[in-house]
């Protein structure tokens, strides 16, 4: 292994670190903060989502800066408008940090057990993310955030990518999407050599720098998928086929035009 090898690993660990200092100081002094000064809860979830993405923006520039990785963007003008519906695979750890970091103002679904860990709980109920905890008062929960004219971002493999080649999708963001007929932007995360998959641990870096290519698609139009003579578990079960299928094209498809972050 080379020096370039042994800095990654090393600024990587700094990363991690940083990342934890910075959950742990959200939740410590920006959350209790914003319920003194800020009383409307909407409103306050909203500052507090941007702070959210600021701390982001500046982490992942650290990141791309001390030379972790380098990060690629197609699309990103497709970002700019409001009341989108993002859903993205999830290849690494970081992948949600990345998204956030492009994002202004955004409500995101969590798993329920980030709320236990004192680094990120902070941060989430800080922006008031949206827990799944249960399954059917999550869908409620994020078709209610997509009608109150709010972005939604959602990861409908519903954790990590285990294996590429046998990508998987819940039917949970084809159900939100039927019920609040709202179309989806879908954002295609790739990263070549693969780092922090599932079930690896932070020190086993590859052996050359990462790099991310992050595509934001034409918003896949959701009429076509709306049929009254069936069911919505009907209705989702197609959509839900077709953004797989999206997903595993996209997935085998190199960017062209990016912006670079290096």
């Amino acid at each position: 292994m080379g020096i370039n090898y042994y800095w990654r690993l090393i600024a990587t660990l700094v990363s991690f670190i940083c990342f934890g200092i910075g959950g742990l100081l959200v939740g410590l002094l920006a959350y209790p903060l914003l319920l003194i000064f800020v009383r409307n809860k909407d409103y306050r979830y909203l500052q507090g989502q941007k702070l959210i993405h600021y701390c982001f923006k500046l982490f992942i520039g650290f990141m791309v800066k001390i030379g972790i990785c380098t990060v690629t963007i197609t699309g990103l003008k497709r970002l700019q408008k409001k009341n989108l519906f993002l859903v993205a695979n999830h290849p690494t750890l970081i992948d949600v940090a990345i998204l956030l970091s492009l994002i202004k103002s955004t409500d995101c679904v969590v798993k329920s057990k980030l709320l236990e860990n004192p680094f990120t709980k902070g941060p989430l109920v800080t922006a008031g993310y949206i827990v799944n905890s249960q399954p059917e008062q999550l869908i409620n929960s994020c078709a209610q955030a997509l009608n109150n004219n709010h972005n939604l971002l959602l990861f409908p493999e519903g954790t990590r990518t285990q294996d590429i080649n046998k990508l998987q999708f819940m039917r949970g963001a084809a159900k939100i999407a039927i019920m609040a007929k709202k179309n989806l932007t879908p954002i295609t995360i790739k990263c070549n050599p693969r780092m922090l998959a599932k079930g690896v641990k932070w020190y086993n870096i590859p052996s050359s720098k990462p790099h991310f290519q992050i595509n934001v698609g034409k918003e896949i139009e959701i009429h076509q998928f709306l049929d009254p003579t069936k069911s919505e578990n009907v209705q989702s079960r197609h959509l839900n086929k077709h953004l797989l299928n999206y997903f595993k094209g996209e997935l085998k498809i190199a960017g062209s035009k990016t912006t670079i972050r290096n």
